[in-house]
């Protein structure tokens, strides 16, 4: 049913595009090496946006296993599951303002830029907001929808109030990350996009072995996405002051 659904959207997309007359089936040779590299520049981070949980789920079940065993690893997986939900929202936000930004940005808009931003980075919140609320609420029964056993649903229901509190945070990255894959800060795109499993790895190695392993795992993952959003707030407060000169 997924294929048959994103077979589906492709052809009622392929239809617009052709009723608009904006697609284009032929790219002479001379220009293809310009298109190919505007689409990697351009693509790197959402494709990035979209294999950084898998590398991060990685990094967790690898040192999940090491230090609380299978349970923590079922434990994760359920949380990951449920959880990706909100982040996907989050991330369609950013997705859904990227047109806007784009196009106020290549008007020189930025007044009308930043407002599209503030009220995305508003929109992103108020939501990770409602699903924190929902999640918590109903953290006592997640475990039961997957069929998971009494330990793992207990343990499920202590641990998800921990993942709870890095989602606003992770609503500051996403925004932020398309914000600048959309107005060509690609550089800045690329290090948001991959930094989050890096602390990740980095904190997991160092904290657990120190503060009592398997909980340390937990908070491992919710500090590397405090200190991500952290610092996509100074690139975005250093790229908001570069854009309020161009606008004097």
């Amino acid at each position: 049913m997924g294929i048959i659904g994103q077979g589906i959207t492709l052809l009622i997309a392929l239809l617009y595009l052709l009723y608009r007359k904006q697609i284009t089936l032929y790219i002479s040779f001379s220009k293809f090496g310009k298109v190919a590299t505007s689409i990697l520049k351009i693509g790197i981070a959402p494709f990035g946006l979209a294999m950084s949980p898998n590398i991060s789920l990685i990094i967790i079940n690898r040192f999940s296993v090491f230090y609380g065993g299978e349970s923590a690893v079922a434990t994760y997986a359920c949380i990951a599951y449920v959880i990706s939900i909100i982040y996907l929202i989050l991330q369609d936000v950013g997705d859904g303002s990227q047109p806007l930004i784009s196009y106020y940005y290549g008007e020189k808009n930025f007044k009308n830029l930043l407002d599209t931003r503030k009220l995305a980075y508003g929109f992103a919140i108020f939501l990770s907001l409602i699903g924190c609320a929902i999640m918590y609420f109903t953290k006592s029964n997640l475990g039961l929808l997957f069929g998971t056993s009494k330990e793992v649903n207990l343990e499920i229901a202590k641990i998800m109030p921990i993942f709870l509190i890095s989602v606003p945070f992770v609503a500051i990255l996403r925004i932020t990350t398309a914000s600048f894959y959309t107005t060509e800060k690609s550089v800045f795109s690329y290090i948001l996009t991959f930094i989050e499993p890096l602390f990740m790895l980095i904190l997991i190695i160092i904290l657990p072995p120190i503060y009592g392993g398997q909980i340390m795992i937990w908070w491992s993952t919710v500090l590397a996405r405090i200190l991500s959003a952290s610092l996509a707030l100074v690139l975005k407060q250093r790229v908001d002051k570069q854009e309020i000169v161009i606008m004097n």
